[in-house]
């Protein structure tokens, strides 16, 4: 995952006169965009906030966050399940009644990610359900974690996911591509000491610098062949 930061975004102005703004949240079965952030640039605002800020809900779409077990409606600011209602919202999946009644609830649609909406009306996306590490007990975010990665002038794009601990539970790893003409200066090394000042101890990922990751046709990282790749280190 690679979110715009603000040292590219310079960049682009200088050369444009325009400013980037990145696209924010949504998914294929509610047409792609719910949430947007424009408006949001003033002073970098969209960018410096947390890396799992994706800005406020579209004209239409409605929002709920949801405990994944009860399906009651969490209090503001308490994590839980998206649950999200728009006009273009799919009727079903096709061919696939099972799947369609586990995800469309009265109109809305289980989304599987969590998340939560802050005082000011601002959902903050933490990242599947289903990819959620557990470290002593701490939730950590794969999703939150390569979000943060994303904002190093230096890192073209990362995968993050859990390697299993006998006594930690579950540690991030993080499988990092660094622009090539930074190689020299910044090394695993250096992103473990940033994030180490920058994040919570428990979220600080083991860092694996890598020439590409793999990617699906819609350029997506597939975790199942980083989770091969990091077996093979640790033979």
């Amino acid at each position: 995952m690679k979110k715009l930061n603000v040292a590219y975004r310079e960049r682009w102005r200088a050369r444009t006169g325009t400013t980037l703004i990145e696209a924010a949240w949504g998914l294929t079965e509610t047409h792609t965009c719910d949430t947007f952030v424009t408006g949001l640039q003033e002073g970098d605002l969209d960018l410096r906030s947390a890396p799992i800020f994706v800005g406020l809900p579209v004209p239409g779409a409605d929002f709920l966050i949801c405990d994944f077990e009860s399906g009651e409606v969490c209090a503001l600011g308490a994590e839980g399940e998206i649950r999200v209602r728009t006009p273009s919202l799919m009727t079903q999946y096709w061919n696939n009644p099972g799947e369609t009644a586990a995800t469309l609830a009265g109109g809305w649609f289980r989304t599987g990610d969590i998340g939560a909406f802050d005082e000011r009306g601002f959902l903050h996306f933490l990242g599947r359900r289903k990819e959620m590490l557990k470290y002593r007990g701490m939730s950590v975010f794969p999703a939150e974690i390569e979000a943060f990665l994303g904002q190093h002038p230096a890192v073209v794009g990362s995968g993050v996911i859990g390697r299993p601990d006998e006594r930690h539970g579950e540690v991030p790893v993080a499988f990092v591509v660094v622009d090539p003409t930074r190689r020299d200066a910044v090394d695993a090394r250096a992103l473990e000491a940033w994030c180490r000042e920058n994040l919570a101890s428990y979220k600080v990922p083991e860092i694996h610098v890598v020439e590409s990751l793999p990617l699906t046709a819609t350029g997506k990282v597939k975790k199942y062949e980083l989770a091969r790749a990091l077996e093979a280190i640790g033979r």
